[in-house]
């Protein structure tokens, strides 16, 4: 079965694959009242701790939902990410799907499709939700921050839209741990589609096998080069 593909990993490729159709764009992003300078506090706070990382391994659970899906569709796997620019997310479920960041270019191996999508790629930029765990970032600079409307029990998410609007996405959620490391993170598309990862098992590591990061496609495999439109 195709499984559907989020635009989280490639801000350039995968944007081309979402589906057209979807809910109003342009409806209300989720807002809880009051709070707004805490919001900011807590964002510097976690801004702080994600800039304290060189690297982690975490387990993830991919979540995509969509109007062009009949149910949420779920994969997993192992994250390795290894600070600036670097990204391994090594696929369980679907078995022998990659999605690397190798510091210059995307990769997209769908091993189903005998297919893998390349794109270039600059960590420096929020084009990607995914992007703000890859290198230094001012989250308050970048993003107009609040705080997101949260289950009743547990945390509250920071609601993160980017002040420079971005094709890829509408806004971010993101809620974190105790150490203030994102526990979860859910990328809002502008047609309504959701991708959250949400990261489990979090360990920080100095630093990771540099092949973690390289990819070279297996014989016979299609290779899509995707740029910017």
């Amino acid at each position: 079965m195709r499984r559907f593909m989020s635009p989280g990993i490639l801000p350039i490729a995968l944007a081309c694959l979402v589906p057209a159709a979807g809910w109003a764009a342009g409806s209300p992003a989720p807002t809880v009242a009051g709070g707004a300078a805490d919001a900011v506090g807590e964002a510097r706070r976690v801004e702080e701790a994600l800039n304290g990382v060189r690297g982690l391994i975490a387990s993830f659970t991919q979540t995509v939902e969509s109007p062009g899906l009949p149910r949420p569709q779920i994969e997993k796997g192992t994250l390795y990410l290894l600070r600036p620019g670097r990204m391994r997310f090594q696929y369980d479920v679907p078995k022998g799907k990659l999605a690397i960041a190798d510091g210059r270019k995307t990769y997209l191996y769908l091993p189903e499709e005998r297919q893998v999508l390349v794109a270039p790629l600059d960590p420096r930029s929020p084009a990607s939700g995914v992007s703000i765990l890859m290198q230094r970032i001012d989250l308050v600079s970048t993003f107009a921050v609040s705080w997101g409307a949260g289950p009743e029990r547990g945390p509250r998410p920071l609601m993160l839209s980017p002040r420079a609007p971005q094709p890829e996405y509408e806004y971010l959620l993101l809620t974190t741990g105790p150490d203030r490391l994102v526990r979860s993170l859910t990328i809002v598309e502008p047609l309504g589609s959701r991708v959250t990862y949400r990261l489990d098992r979090v360990r920080q590591v100095d630093t990771l096998d540099d092949e973690l990061f390289e990819f070279s496609p297996p014989a016979g495999i299609e290779v899509q080069e995707v740029g910017p439109s």
